[in-house]
């Protein structure tokens, strides 16, 4: 199924451009304006001035461009001389718990849903994508990978994990840890391309960053079977890797409480909880404010024929179709926050369960898509360490 290959990745020589951890930065999409002032401030290399520049008066894109060509051509950045795959260990904290996620860069191939290869699992929204795809016709570069998961039934990650091999980067950032190896020898590299080949890749994060490549690739034309635009940048880990961690991504309502409760009222038995109730294992849906912390349960006579069985009873669906629907109707304004306890404190929040591997490969497998904003992987893989060109 899936050709999943070797690159000549490009990376941060440190001799030249300084500590890894003052370079690389988080994707882009979860960078705010006081993230990317921090990272701008860290160094005058720091990769957020390719994968998410600052506005202003000039063209931000071509200013990313122009940027990544000069770091190359001063040698900050570097191409490795041959194809290799990249193991990246990234070592963090839940907690109080240290856990480890391990996956590959490599250059994925681009296939449309249809085709049953590469596949997502939750709507995108088009603002996100053209943003991308101006950085990549500009860059033409990807400057971030795509996260995708894999069933790993051979045992391929942990293989990889127990060869020995020199660091090809490290960095600590806070609590988070990482280290890059390049792999390179044939054997290895025969066996990365040869384990994917009757594997489905399931999206986890950079929805936007794959369909945007589709976009690309679309615009590009006529290209040959081999050409660098018929792949892009990814990052594979497997489905049971004891690091791949997915948070809710909780749901804040501004305003229409009326409607709100209106809603509650209408489709859901409720019943109070502690707070204390709040964890792992919570309740599918709880709304919470003032203090406060109601459990809903969809009522049996409730109709939700309209959504799609994959995932019509999955607290996200439930919440968006009655719960968020009704409040935006009535002029609510509706902001994400992952973290439960920000959510809390921003004021009515609706609190959801996240959704496990399994769940999400089944919808996926369904061909189905569920709502925006239903997933948060954590740790997000950072911008930076590997870089894939375009060009030949």
């Amino acid at each position: 199924m899936a050709e999943f290959i070797p690159f000549r990745g490009i990376r941060y020589d440190t001799s030249v451009g300084g500590a890894l951890a003052d370079l690389i930065c988080p994707p882009y999409d979860v960078i705010d304006d006081a993230a990317r002032e921090r990272l701008y401030a860290r160094s005058p290399h720091n990769f957020v001035r390719i994968e998410f520049p600052k506005d202003g008066p000039d063209d931000k894109y071509a200013r990313a461009a122009k940027d990544f060509g000069e770091w190359i051509r001063r040698r900050v950045l570097r191409s490795d001389d041959r194809d290799s795959f990249y193991l990246h260990e990234h070592e963090f904290e839940i907690a109080g718990r240290r856990l480890v996620r391990r996956g590959i860069f490599g250059a994925l191939r681009l296939y449309p849903q249809s085709e049953g290869v590469v596949l997502p699992h939750e709507l995108t929204f088009p603002k996100a994508k053209a943003d991308r795809l101006q950085l990549l016709r500009a860059t033409r570069a990807n400057t971030s990978p795509v996260f995708g998961m894999f069933a790993d039934d051979d045992g391929l990650m942990r293989s990889l994990g127990e060869a020995a091999r020199e660091p090809a980067g490290e960095a600590t950032i806070g609590a988070e840890r990482h280290r890059l190896e390049r792999i390179d020898e044939t054997q290895a590299v025969t066996r990365i391309a040869t384990a994917l080949r009757d594997k489905r890749v399931y999206i986890a994060d950079g929805h936007h960053r794959y369909e945007t490549a589709l976009n690309y690739l679309a615009e590009r034309g006529e290209v040959g079977a081999k050409a660098p635009q018929r792949y892009t940048l990814a990052f594979l880990c497997a489905l049971d890797d004891p690091g791949l961690r997915i948070f809710a991504t909780h749901r804040i309502v501004r305003g229409a409480e009326t409607a709100l409760e209106s809603a509650i009222s209408r489709s859901f038995e409720t019943s109070e909880i502690d707070r204390g109730a709040l964890g792992d294992i919570q309740p599918g849906i709880v709304v919470a404010h003032g203090g406060r912390f109601r459990a809903l349960v969809l009522r049996a006579n409730v109709d939700v024929t309209a959504l799609p069985d994959a995932w019509r009873m999955l607290p996200v669906a439930i919440a968006e179709e009655f719960l968020v629907k009704p409040a935006q109707q009535a002029g609510a304004e509706i902001t994400y926050e992952h973290d439960t306890e920000r959510a809390i404190a921003a004021g009515t929040a609706i609190l959801l369960r996240a959704v496990d591997p399994p769940t999400l490969q089944r919808v996926a497998d369904a061909g189905e898509r569920m709502p925006q904003k239903t997933t948060y992987f954590y740790p997000k893989v950072p911008a930076g360490l590997v870089v894939r060109t375009l060009l030949p």
